[in-house]
């Protein structure tokens, strides 16, 4: 999760605005619009890596020419910043939308180019473990107890460890096994709290606004790819 987007706390809104997102009908349209953005960018990113699976030209093509992630990172790190820094833009038509497809091009070149180096075996299980574990996921940020949208300290410190770790992965294999392990356990949180940021409600301290339904669909859609990729570098590890 590269940054939070807009939240919205209940005593800095007016009460006609308030009344309006606390509204359950107005809540279910923003919850399916977003969640049917994911749907169709998680469809995309798995139909153009099927390709890479299962066509081996695509398959040489990715892994010969490597190297493509580096600009696709480039992309993916300017629009996490401009996500933290410049809000505005993935509020306004046809900007945000330019930027979503850019966001999800950038995120479906990486995925070809990790699935390139993996057998489909070890693609076809990471990607149940990961479509099962989104569901449990999204059971548990709905009916969870616990409120977690005011963990920011939590995130941060998991974020810098999380960068940390990958980077000491580079120079030392052994801490590999550990920042994949974080990183299942980081994804899976920053899953639900996003999760729960769509649902809000009362129960819910933060959660975002109704003009942000393309940042609450990067995020969602953001968190659930690096969990497939963690996933799948685990199940590398293991060599099933």
């Amino acid at each position: 999760m590269a940054c939070f987007g807009k939240r919205r706390d209940s005593d800095r809104r007016d009460s006609d605005r308030r009344l309006m997102i606390e509204d359950p009908h107005v809540r279910r349209k923003f919850i399916v619009k977003v969640l049917m953005i994911v749907a169709i960018n998680l469809l995309f990113t798995s139909l153009i890596a099927s390709i890479v699976v299962f066509y081996r030209p695509a398959r040489r093509f990715f892994r010969r020419h490597w190297w493509i992630f580096i600009p696709a990172f480039c992309v993916l790190t300017t629009i996490h910043i401009l996500l933290c820094y410049c809000q505005q833009l993935f509020r306004k038509s046809p900007i945000k939308f330019i930027l979503l497809a850019i966001y999800v091009l950038a995120h479906t070149v990486l995925v070809c180019i990790i699935v390139s180096r993996y057998h489909p075996k070890l693609i076809f299980i990471a990607f149940g473990i990961c479509t099962i574990m989104v569901i449990l996921l999204g059971i548990f940020a709905k009916f969870a107890p616990c409120d977690f949208t005011n963990c920011w300290i939590f995130v941060f410190v998991v974020s810098v460890l999380l960068m940390l770790l990958g980077l000491l992965a580079i120079f030392f294999k052994i801490m590999l096994v550990i920042y994949v392990a974080v990183g299942v356990f980081a994804y899976s949180m920053f899953l639900v709290i996003d999760l729960q940021l769509l649902i809000g409600g009362k129960t819910h301290r933060n959660e975002y606004d109704e003009e942000d339904y393309i940042i609450a669909a990067l995020q969602i859609y953001h968190d659930i790819i690096e969990l497939f990729k963690m996933l799948l570098i685990c199940m590398g590890l293991l060599d099933i």
